[in-house]
This record gives structure tokens, C-alpha cells and sequence, in this order.
């Protein structure tokens, strides 16, 4: 009798090692095509302008001719405010940073989740390390994908 219940649980825990194996490579494979996706279809994320020194900053506002500001479209302005969920992946700074978007914090570096803005909305980026500064970019909330990278 014993060794019949030693056989059928020795059975019952390869089966579920098989399954909770089955599970971790269908979660890796879900991981890879998702990154694979995020590579093909980059947001643009505007980088931090490096500063000119005043005599530069003074010759191109000489030299830049004025132009009248233009109108937004109206029909822009109906598409810019309907909600976007979009695929965020944030790999700035060291690991273990703290993210904030917007200043709400999403979590700890490097990042990987979903994202609901306003579509065409200003997004703040905020990477938090714990012994160096601050880390800033600035981001459209526009496409399903926005990468954020060092």
C-alpha cells in the first residue's frame, strides 16, 4: 500500500514540475516577443538639450528668422485628448532606481509594464537612483510602445 502512494506521488510531482516548467518558459517567451516588438516600434524620446554657451545662444537668435506661430489643426486637437494605452520599458539609470511618470511612481528599474496617458500628452520621466541624481526625459505619449533607455 505504501509503496503504491509513494508511485503516485513521485507521478503527481513530475507532473507538476512539468507544468510549473511549462509556465516560467511560456512567461520568458511572452518577455522576449514583447522586448522583440518594443525594439521594432521606438517612440521618440526627446534627450536633455545640452547647454550653449550666451554667445551662441545670442547669434542664433540674431540669425533666426521670425515666424508667425501656427495654428493647431482642429481635427489634431479632438484626436490629442482620447486615452492611449501604451507598452513602457524604462532601463535609465542603475538598477533598482525608483521610476516616477508624471510623478506617480510605477516601480524600481528596470521597468516593464502598461501605461495609460492622453494621447499626444506631455510625459515627465523621472529615474530616482539612490546614490547619484536625478535622471529626467521628456516623452510624447504617442504609438503603443515608448522605450526609455541610458
Amino acid at each position: 500500500m505504501t509503496r503504491a502512494w509513494m508511485d503516485r506521488a513521485r507521478r503527481m510531482c513530475q507532473v507538476l514540475g512539468a507544468g510549473l516548467c511549462a509556465a516560467l518558459g511560456l512567461r520568458i517567451m511572452l518577455g522576449a516577443i514583447s522586448e522583440a516588438r518594443a525594439q521594432r516600434v521606438v517612440a521618440q524620446v526627446a534627450q536633455p538639450a545640452a547647454e550653449k554657451p550666451p554667445l551662441f545662444v545670442l547669434a542664433d537668435e540674431l540669425v533666426r528668422p521670425e515666424t508667425p506661430p501656427v495654428a493647431p489643426k482642429p481635427e489634431a486637437k479632438a484626436k490629442s485628448g482620447a486615452p492611449l494605452r501604451l507598452m513602457l520599458s524604462v532601463t535609465l539609470g542603475p538598477e533598482r532606481s525608483e521610476i516616477f511618470v508624471n510623478g506617480t511612481r510605477l516601480g524600481l528599474s528596470p521597468y516593464l509594464g502598461d501605461f495609460t496617458c492622453k494621447e499626444g500628452e506631455s510625459l515627465e520621466i523621472h529615474v530616482v537612483p539612490v546614490h547619484l541624481p536625478l535622471l529626467t526625459r521628456q516623452a510624447q505619449c504617442v504609438g503603443k510602445t515608448l522605450l526609455i533607455r541610458d
